[in-house]
């Protein structure tokens, strides 16, 4: 006799067995790595020697590494430049292609915007670096035109970075366009218009009406962002190698230099432990900052 207590069993087991492979996918290649990670920043180890236990040393280490500082105060400023920035830009030209009326120039607009977020990061940095050469570049030709003299996009250490988040901005910016224009989307037209009906127009209209519907999508973005930004690799590294000096040089790049130049991996897992630590802290404040920002329905 089939019992109701049974067929839930049966069904538990069935989502069960459904779920294995996601687990399993989960334990190997995610929770195992982190662990040995975790494991391996309190030992020496270059592979060819057996691990020999550190202590604390790779952490004091990296807290003395004048290029460790560098790397992660170079990760801060571009993570929290690109969010801004791309979060600012694509708020402005998703709400500018909304009140686009004719829909083959909205239709266009995306497809524009969105299509520098299908192309590789690697492809658009060696590109960029043609355009952003000091000698030759297409840039500064076109800055010499209207009398500025020739900018070191990719050779001055106060310049490097700023061409970075440009490059960064640049390319990933359809991202955030996208969930904007999605979210001005579903926003009630009653809403709207009763807005203006109460007089708010212009930029009073985007603070105190767009600004709080979008609030969801802003949050969103903002995390999703930062988490990206401060593990960008490829971009710095075929621009510059993370030069000149260590003006481009970002925190998985160290990690790269340390764990897979140097061999240093017991350094290479305490300094990727430090970077999970920061993101950690960051969407922790960005979830406890949302409470009083973010308007949900």
């Amino acid at each position: 006799m089939v019992t109701l207590q049974s067929l839930r069993k049966q069904k538990a087991r069935l989502g069960l067995l459904f779920l294995t492979p996601i687990m399993t996918g989960i334990l190997v290649f995610t929770a195992g790595p982190i662990l040995f990670s975790l494991i391996l920043s309190f030992f020496y180890w270059d592979i060819f020697t057996p691990m020999k236990f550190a202590g604390l040393d790779n952490y004091l280490w990296l807290i003395e590494d004048e290029v460790a500082a560098a790397a992660f105060k170079n990760t801060i400023l571009f993570a929290i430049a690109t969010v801004v920035i791309q979060n600012t830009l694509g708020f402005t030209l998703a709400l500018s292609v909304r009140n686009v009326l004719n829909k083959y120039f909205k239709f266009f607009f995306r497809s524009v915007f969105f299509l520098p977020l299908l192309m590789s990061g690697a492809t658009i940095s060696v590109f960029m670096t043609y355009m952003f050469n000091t000698d030759f570049g297409v840039v500064n030709y076109y800055l010499s035109l209207i009398g500025i003299s020739q900018v070191g996009w990719l050779t001055s250490t106060q310049v490097v970075l700023i061409t970075t988040v440009i490059i960064y901005v640049w390319q990933h910016i359809g991202f955030a366009f996208i969930l904007f224009l999605g979210a001005f989307s579903t926003m009630s037209q009653e809403v709207l218009d009763a807005a203006e009906v109460d007089g708010a127009t212009g930029v009073k209209k985007i603070w105190y009406i767009y600004l709080p519907l979008v609030s969801p999508t802003l949050f969103f973005a903002s995390v999703i962002g930062f988490i990206h930004a401060v593990q960008v690799f490829d971009q710095p590294y075929i621009l510059t190698r993370g030069g000149p000096g260590d003006a481009n040089r970002t925190a998985v790049m160290l990690i790269y230099d340390v764990a897979f130049q140097d061999l240093e991996f017991g350094y290479g897992s305490a300094i990727a432990l430090a970077l999970f630590a920061i993101i950690f802290a960051a969407t922790l404040i960005q979830f406890w900052a949302q409470k009083k920002w973010v308007f949900y329905e």
